[in-house]
């Protein structure tokens, strides 16, 4: 279970570091390597990772003092930032 929240709160991390910074570092590879393969990793596990604890929550009949409780939070923060996110990767200007 511990395992499950550090890796919710790596990819928020990541996913807000992507928000508030867009990756500018100035060299073209390693940019491309951490948005367009890094930021729709991360997307993809917050994904699972909420389905997953949204799953638990409801088989512990919506205890508020769980540790899913956390998770779902967590997890439903990093979505609603990686709406943006994907709303950058679908504008074909961005293309």
């Amino acid at each position: 279970m511990k395992k499950k929240l550090i890796f919710s709160v790596i990819t928020l991390i990541y996913i807000c570091i992507f928000k508030i910074t867009n990756f500018e570092t100035g060299d073209v590879g390693s940019a491309t390597i951490l948005i367009y393969i890094g930021v729709p990793f991360f997307v993809l596990i917050s994904i699972i990772l909420f389905i997953v604890s949204f799953y638990n929550f409801y088989k512990e009949k919506f205890n508020v003092k769980s540790l899913n409780f956390v998770l779902l939070a967590v997890n439903f923060i990093s979505l609603v930032i990686a709406f943006d996110v994907l709303k950058f990767f679908l504008d074909p200007i961005n293309w």
